[in-house]
């Protein structure tokens, strides 16, 4: 029989669940308390430590700070007198002095001991594995164990096992009812081990389940190839103003191979900053045009898509090749000019942001779609633009490398192809950390840069000023600047708030030579491409992501001579130091993303929400690849099987869209 819940406990299922009370059982822990008694013989300076004993002393409590507390008392145990601290539990009272106290924290060395929990029991009494979970305002652990004990017991036999048997037996995985039960309430600390494991391998093996069956299902025939000149193709990358790298060449031919073939393209092409992308995007959508169709190119941002159009322009000057932008800031008599020669077919290749998705808009024979900057679309929203031809290739672009195992794994419904040799001749940006928000420590050098023609990226966190973030701000800086540097400097301000055809207007001016200083937010993150832009300055660095430092980076040293980028920080967090500390130590964006990726999790960086990837309960696509690898094996193995253990298993996935639930 159900056990019912309390008014109260309702009210926290309802904080925590938009479903139901079940979708409580979904809720992990953010770690393990063990309560195993320490041996007093072999005490450390500065290690955990879980003694039972008494208390021996009042408990003496002291405020500070309006709500903070101290309370200090001593305890013994059966073999010394400890004096202990505990932060913030100002209602703890004296026990009787037979009452049994266990006490949990850290031995400060000196029979001190800073307790982190002081419970009135004895150890076995006491749970030798206890879970902590994520608290909302509110609510207690307590609350949230008394639920959770509650929903287990009124559902754990209506579990049911998806994944196929002989897949469990073969990792020696547990039942589902089994892993929700040592998640929840393990006995010891090999029971945490097993029930992530086995969780984690399940959550994977779905994910990849569904990418497969993705691909599977995305296999149709082109109604009619491409056929393209080869010599066209050849001469028009002989004419490019650089040689490609070998990684260019490989990725390129990758491609074409896949274009060229009967079956419709869905390959990723990712690469560190100016690894040389967009000329790849170049040499593909010129050999589309070879084969009489049309090429939509897709940007997230007018600057990036204007950026992508003067260089396609400029690869594009020695063929006959109609090129032309869509974006929303352009007159609406342009737009409609343009959507009506793109719909006669009177325009080869058209470069826009979200105003390509408009229903308004028409190809007369759409034949590859290129997406740059993948993760900032979604799903959804890069199918409309699919929908607009018949059996359209389709190629990603993605500035955030991560190492191409990884890669293939996590978009499996996509080939990948991966570039990471750069081009000969640039020099590797020298880097410095800078310990204070300031360009004092560095203005001479800067002055003297400045007269040798090279320009300078000034980044800033926000546009105005806030006294709740306290961070520097576009419009600070750039006064600043102009105060103490407009005789000497030429200085301009870019930001999301201005007008496009201002921010269009001020980058021609800043590509052109005749701005020295830009100070800007991080719109010009991606795409910007100025080859005398030799030096950036980043305030408050510690405010960024790994990744977004690196490809803020990437947007100098695009020439043959020294760059320099300067990262500047107030903060004395040891963690933030440590990560800015990566960016002065490495140039290499499939490192540094590694190490964003361990730090900030998959969400950020690879657009998760964006791109269809999953937010994994349990799994991290960094420290356990090898069980990821291993579910991508199967899962191929289960698509392709008629076995009726995997053809249930396929149609569970199937009926189970946008479901993250351990069970149904």
């Amino acid at each position: 029989m159900a056990r019912p819940f309390t008014d109260r406990q309702k009210d926290i299922i309802t904080l925590y669940s938009k479903e139901t009370s079940n979708q409580m059982l979904r809720l992990v822990p953010l770690r393990y308390e063990y309560y195993e008694a320490t041996d007093e013989d072999t005490l450390l300076t500065g290690s955990s430590i879980v003694l039972e004993g008494r208390i021996t002393s009042p408990l003496q409590t002291v405020r500070y700070r309006g709500k903070q507390s101290v309370t200090r008392f001593t305890f013994s145990t059966e073999s010394n007198d400890y004096k202990v601290s505990i932060f913030n539990r100002p209602w703890l009272k004296s026990p009787d002095e037979k009452t049994s106290v266990v006490v949990k924290g850290r031995y400060d060395g000196s029979q001190r001991i800073t307790a982190s929990n002081v419970l009135f029991t004895t150890l076995s009494q006491q749970p030798s594995v206890v879970p902590v979970y994520p608290l909302k305002e509110g609510v207690k652990q307590r609350d949230l164990r008394a639920i959770i004990a509650k929903t287990y017991q009124n559902c754990k036999d209506e579990f049911s096992d998806q994944i196929p048997d002989y897949l469990r037996k073969k990792y020696r995985l547990s039942s589902l009812s089994s892993a929700i039960r040592m998640l929840h309430f393990p006995q010891n600390p090999q029971e945490v081990l097993q029930a992530t494991r086995t969780f984690k391998y399940q959550e994977f093996l779905r994910y990849m389940t569904e990418v497969t069956l993705r691909k599977k299902m995305g296999m149709y025939k082109k109604l009619t190839p491409y056929s393209i000149s080869e010599s066209k193709l050849e001469a028009f990358i002989k004419y490019l103003p650089f040689e490609l790298t070998v990684d260019q060449q490989m990725v390129t031919q990758e491609i074409i191979s896949d274009m060229t073939s009967d079956v419709r393209m869905s390959r990723l092409l990712q690469g560190d900053v100016g690894s040389g992308k967009t000329a790849v995007a170049a040499i593909v959508a010129y050999a589309v045009t070879l084969g009489s169709k049309q090429v939509a190119i897709l940007a997230p941002t007018e600057l990036l898509a204007t950026q992508h159009l003067k260089s396609f322009k400029q690869f594009f000057k020695n063929v006959d090749v109609v090129i032309e932008g869509l974006y929303a800031s352009m007159p609406n008599s342009v737009q409609l000019d343009v959507i009506e020669r793109c719909k006669k077919k009177q325009v080869d290749i058209l470069i826009g942001t979200h105003s390509i998705f408009q229903d308004r808009i028409f190809f007369s024979d759409l034949g590859l779609v290129i997406v740059d900057e993948q993760h900032r679309f979604g799903v959804r929203q890069r199918q409309m633009l699919y929908e607009k031809g018949t059996s359209v290739d389709v190629l990603m672009m993605s500035a955030t490398p991560i190492p191409r195992t990884l890669a293939s794994t996590l978009f499996a419904d996509m080939d990948v192809s991966t570039i990471e040799t750069m081009p000969s001749g640039r020099k590797k940006i020298v880097t410095t950390l800078i310990k204070e928000n300031s360009i004092r420590s560095i203005l001479d050098t800067l002055i003297d840069l400045v007269q040798a023609k090279n320009q300078i990226y000034v980044v800033c966190p926000t546009i105005v000023e806030s006294d709740a973030l306290n961070v520097k701000s576009v419009t600070t800086i750039a006064a600043s600047l102009k105060a103490a540097m407009g005789h000497l400097w030429r200085i301009e301000a870019l930001h999301g708030q201005l007008k496009a055809t201002e921010k269009e207007a001020i980058m021609n001016q800043f590509s052109a030579g005749n701005i020295d200083v830009l100070v800007s937010t991080t719109v010009i993150e991606v795409g910007v491409d100025v080859k005398q832009a030799n030096i950036m300055i980043i305030y408050d660095a510690h405010r960024f992501g790994l990744l977004q430092l690196h490809q803020l980076r990437g947007r100098i040293g695009r020439n043959q001579s020294q760059a320099y980028c300067y990262l500047l920080t107030s903060s004395s967090d040891p963690l933030s130091l440590t990560r800015l500390q990566t960016l002065v130590d490495s140039d290499n964006g499939f490192h540094i993303s590694m190490q964003d990726l361990a730090l900030r999790g998959p969400g950020d960086l690879l657009g998760i929400k964006q791109s269809g990837l999953p937010q994994f309960m349990m799994g991290d696509i960094v420290n356990d690849q090898h069980i990821l690898t291993i579910a991508k094996e199967d899962a191929y193995k289960i698509v392709y099987s008629e076995n009726i253990e995997d053809v249930q298993y396929v149609n569970w996935v199937l009926n189970q869209e946008n479901s993250e639930t351990f069970f149904e």
